[in-house]
């Protein structure tokens, strides 16, 4: 009769480096300011229907309505963003992937009025977020950084 043989010690979990951790706090702070802002626009969206309601009768009330919805919308979309972020602090590629695609998206955004009206006073403040998103991007897709979304990858299956 034989003994079954031992299973193999799993391996040793990757260790997040800097680059990973500095990018998830970047994302991180960008996720916790877009719930702080939906949550002042879901009380001035409440405020406008209340108060477009008495004082503007029914298109008072559907533009505060506007109002509401909007700020509902945006406030599910920050709670999507800080569980996408904290899965990509945990090495899930699609997390990644996900972030840098509505980074891409934010960067064209950002960018977008610079091309149509050229720059302008205005345009200094879209710049450090601009660089914010791209600094958060490059992190995640330095070699450190992927090095560790493939050893978490690999421990998955």
């Amino acid at each position: 009769m034989t003994t079954p043989e031992p299973m193999p010690a799993p391996a040793p979990a990757a260790k997040r480096p800097g680059t990973v951790t500095a990018a998830y706090v970047i994302w991180l702070i960008g996720a916790i300011l877009s719930l702080i802002g939906a949550i002042f626009a879901l009380v001035i969206g409440i405020v406008a229907l209340t108060g477009g309601a008495v004082f503007g009768g029914i298109y008072g009330a559907a533009a505060g309505s506007i109002v509401l919805m909007f700020a509902i919308f945006v406030f599910v979309l920050a709670i999507i963003e800080l569980i996408i972020v904290n899965r990509m602090r945990d090495g899930r590629n699609w997390a990644r992937i996900t972030l840098t695609v509505l980074g891409i998206l934010s960067l064209l955004g950002t960018a977008a009025p610079w091309v149509s009206s050229g720059w302008n006073s205005s345009s200094s403040g879209g710049v450090v977020g601009f660089v914010i998103v791209l600094l958060a991007i490059i992190l995640m897709f330095l070699p450190a950084s992927n090095a560790y979304f493939a050893a978490r990858a690999s421990q998955r299956y």
